[in-house]
Parts: C-alpha cells; sequence; structure tokens
C-alpha cells in the first residue's frame, strides 16, 4: 500500500470534515474532483483518485446527518434516483455475468489494464469490469449523499459557493499550466501523479494545449465547461451576478484558448441550448440580460472579425489553419480514425448481442451514447435514459426561494452541457463525480417544500408553514400543513 502525500491530505480534512458542519464535506466532494489525475492511495496495481478516497468521508458524514432512511429517499419511486439505481444494479449484473455468458460472440476494444495497447479482441473478462462498476457504485453513493445534504437548510447556497471555489481554482490551474509551459517549468506535474498518460504540454498552431490539472486538453474542456454553464446561468438568473460573471468569462476563454476540439463542439453545441432557454421562468429580469448578452455578444464579434480582416490579413491564414487541425481535419486524423473504429465497433457489439450489451467496462468508444448502448443494451439506456429525464423536465416548484430555483436551474444546464461533451468524446460510462454532484441539485427540489406555501381553496384560506425546531441543527425537509378555514354563512 502506497499513501502519498494527496492521500494523506484527503485523510486530514476527511476527519476534519467529519466533526464540523455539513457544509465542509460539500466543499470538499467539489474540490476534490479537479484533482482526478492525481494518486492519493496506491493498492498495488490499483490507484484510488482524491475524490473516490474523501468520497468515504462524505458517505459517512450524510449517513451521520440523515441516517439510512433519509438517505434511500433519494431512490423512491417517483424521483430521479430511482432510475440511476436501477441502471446501477443492471449495470453491476452485466459486468459480472455478460462477458462470460457472451465469451467470444463478439469483437471488443476493452478498458483493461493489463495492457497498454487497445486491440481488438474477444469478448472476455477485464479488468475494464470490475473499475467500472466501482465508479458506478460510486457515482451512486456521491448522488444520494448530495441529494440528502441539499435537504438541509441553505445547501443550495453552500453547494453553489463550493462550485464557484471549484471553477476559481480550475481557472487558476489552467491559467499556471499556461503560464508554466511558456517559462519551461511543468508546475502541475506534482498533481498528475496516477497512472495515466500525460499527454500535456502539447501545443497546436503555435498555441499551448491547456490541461490543467488533468493528462490533456480533451479531460480539461469536459471538465470545465459544465462550470462554465453553471456560473453563466447564474448570472443570467441574477443570482450573485459579479462572481458568477466573472467566472464565467474566465472559463470560457480558457476554453477558447485550449485548442480543444471538444471544447469547441460542446460549447457550439451548448448554445442551441441557451437559444432555447428560459431563465425568465426563475427570475424575471433574465430575459433582458439574455438578449443583452446575445446582442453585445453578435456586436464584439462583427467587430473582431471584421478588424482582423482589414488590419490583420495574416492572422485570418492563420486562424484558417488552426480551425482546420483542431476540427475540421480532426475526422481525418490517425486518433479520429482510430476514435472513430471505435463508436463503430461499439455499436456493432450493440446489435451483435440483440441490444443486450456486453457488460459495463467490456469495451471503450469516444461517444458516451455509444459507450451506453454497447455496454448496458437497451435496459441501460432507458433507465439512464429515465434518470436524466426526470432530472432536467420535472417541474420546479415556484414556491421554493430563488436561491434554490436558481442553482437548480443552472445545475440542470450544468447536466445538459456535460451530456453533449461527453457525447462526443468520452470513452467510458463514468462522468466524474461532479457531474453527480450536478444532477442532485438538478433533481432534489420535491413538490412540496418546507417554507411558507400558499393554497387557495374555494373563496377563502389561509397560509401555512412550519417552523423548524430550535433543537434541530441541520433540519430536513418536511412535508406542509395546510389550514383551511370555511366561510361563514349568513342568515
Amino acid at each position: 500500500m502506497e499513501l502519498t502525500i494527496f492521500g494523506i491530505i484527503v485523510f486530514v480534512t476527511g476527519m476534519v470534515a467529519l466533526y464540523t458542519s455539513h457544509r465542509a464535506v460539500i466543499y470538499g466532494m467539489a474540490v476534490y474532483s479537479l484533482f482526478g489525475c492525481a494518486l492519493a492511495l496506491g493498492l498495488g496495481g490499483i490507484g484510488i483518485l482524491p475524490p473516490q478516497l474523501f468520497l468515504a468521508f462524505f458517505a459517512l458524514r450524510a449517513f451521520n446527518l440523515v441516517g439510512w432512511k433519509k438517505l434511500g429517499d433519494a431512490f423512491s419511486m417517483d424521483k430521479p434516483g430511482f432510475w440511476l439505481l436501477c441502471n446501477c444494479l443492471w449495470a453491476s449484473v452485466g459486468a459480472i455475468l455478460l462477458p462470460r455468458l457472451l465469451l467470444g460472440t463478439t469483437f471488443v476494444f476493452p478498458v483493461d489494464r493489463s495492457t497498454d495497447l487497445i486491440l481488438l479482441q474477444p469478448l472476455r473478462p477485464v479488468s475494464g469490469n470490475l473499475s467500472q462498476v466501482v465508479y458506478c457504485i460510486g457515482d451512486v453513493v456521491v448522488y444520494c449523499c448530495m441529494y440528502a445534504f441539499l435537504k438541509c437548510r441553505g445547501a443550495y447556497r453552500t453547494f453553489a459557493n463550493a462550485i464557484f471555489l471549484l471553477t476559481l481554482l480550475d481557472v487558476l490551474a489552467g491559467v499556471i499550466d499556461a503560464v508554466s509551459h511558456i517559462v519551461g517549468i511543468d508546475v502541475l506535474s506534482l498533481v498528475k501523479t496516477a497512472q495515466f498518460a500525460d499527454l500535456s504540454g502539447e501545443e497546436l498552431g503555435g498555441l499551448v494545449r491547456i490541461s490543467g490539472t488533468f493528462s490533456e486538453t480533451s479531460a480539461f474542456s469536459t471538465f470545465t465547461l459544465p462550470l462554465f454553464v453553471f456560473c453563466l446561468n447564474l448570472w443570467l438568473v441574477g443570482w450573485r451576478p459579479k462572481l458568477a460573471g466573472a467566472l464565467a468569462v474566465a472559463t470560457g476563454a480558457l476554453m477558447l484558448l485550449s485548442t480543444s476540439g471538444s471544447a469547441y463542439v460542446g460549447m457550439a453545441g451548448y448554445l442551441v441550448v441557451l437559444v432555447f432557454s428560459r431563465p425568465h421562468l426563475v427570475a424575471r429580469d433574465a430575459a433582458v440580460r439574455k438578449h443583452r448578452m446575445w446582442i453585445i455578444s453578435a456586436c464584439m464579434g462583427v467587430l473582431g472579425v471584421l478588424y482582423v480582416i482589414l488590419f490583420l490579413p495574416g492572422v485570418v491564414d492563420t486562424l484558417g489553419q488552426f480551425v482546420d487541425a483542431a476540427i475540421l481535419s480532426k475526422a481525418g486524423s490517425s486518433s479520429g480514425v482510430e476514435r472513430m473504429s471505435w463508436n463503430t465497433q461499439g455499436m456493432t457489439n450493440f446489435f451483435d448481442t440483440y441490444g443486450i450489451g456486453v457488460g459495463l467496462g467490456s469495451i471503450r468508444a469516444s461517444s458516451f451514447l455509444v459507450v451506453l448502448l454497447g455496454s448496458l443494451g437497451i435496459v441501460g439506456a432507458v433507465c439512464y435514459g429515465m434518470f436524466v429525464g426526470k432530472s432536467l423536465l420535472s417541474p420546479m416548484p415556484a414556491h421554493y426561494p430563488i436561491t434554490e430555483r436558481a442553482v437548480c436551474y443552472a445545475a440542470r444546464h450544468s447536466m445538459i452541457s456535460a451530456l453533449i461533451v461527453a457525447s462526443t468524446s468520452a470513452g467510458v460510462f463514468e462522468l466524474g463525480s461532479c457531474f453527480y454532484l450536478f444532477a442532485a441539485a438538478a433533481g432534489a427540489l420535491s413538490p412540496l417544500a418546507s417554507r411558507r406555501v400558499f393554497r387557495r381553496q374555494g373563496r377563502v384560506a389561509s397560509s401555512a408553514y412550519v417552523w423548524p425546531s430550535r433543537n434541530v441543527v441541520e433540519p430536513v425537509d418536511v412535508e406542509p400543513v395546510e389550514f383551511v378555514t370555511q366561510p361563514k354563512r349568513r342568515g
């Protein structure tokens, strides 16, 4: 067993968080998700990352706070978590049984730690079956614990502040990565100690490929895009607009400078969603702010293009070559051809198994949708689709305060952006703990609130509310009680 400096830090902060407010573990879970390439604990050939190690303290604090019953509320049949749990059960059983039952019936590109080569092989059990199941179970634990925390008073504000802190650290890491590459010193190699292929420090078109704390620029942009969308939507609805707006500008600029095709495709895809979004349902002045954003962006874009064409004609050719290398010619490159072959084979696995799938961890691809269909088949796709659909499309109760509604709205859009970019580049089923933190925030608002609820029945009705007990330090939601008075009859 190898305990690294990161592991010591996680243990110390985790122990402290157990004896402090639940807000500490929310901050810890969010911040440690940034260090997805750092080794915290080594167990033989298995590496445990900081967010996975801190998850033990995260889950223990949630259990101490609310108990098993409240943790299980996240998996009620009317909640999105029920379908996530069903997906996890199917994925776990399938990862054990399907590679054995369908042994040799189709060829796959497996997720196998025993070799560094990605070769087409007959279907068989591999190490990826176990590792991906562990990640899948961990994601479910992250979701249900965060769901329980969000039932506490002020938890949505704490969650938003934790994401702000995470975004700030992500921006600082991106800036440090770019500056250190210019200077010639790889400062962030200290946080890239896990067993991943380190592709940081590369250039494209004369620009450094920003990777931050991750091993490659694609992983950095995939992680940063949901943070950008979260801050952008909080700015749109007017919740802490100065901080949210500044972080949105910083993360957006970093993704534009990152030279990552995943960032550009993801941002372009989300812009389509943003056009049809309705933030005015959360805040009335959001529509005006949204229109102003589009007008200013369009004017700046037109002026920038005209300036470059008139005064910097040489830059046009450079930018054209850069766009061609980063996006247009990507599919024709050796990497693009290889990834397309993974996707093609993944869909072949889906049809070869008649829609059953080959088991979680048995294949890798370059699209989350292909991984979902090829690994989990129709059953997994339906379960996960129901989870995403209920998280994104459930009505947002209007009687909640603006903080809860604003953060829930921003978290839903972060989920959408994460799925967009994952559908174009994700190689495995695991989307990261940060995605499931957003998912919990997106689906945790219940139709009934613990705060003041107004209803009218007939002509006369009274508003009712339940005040939390003074003896309860961290209250959870309780159903409102409604008292209705009958009008007096005359005569």
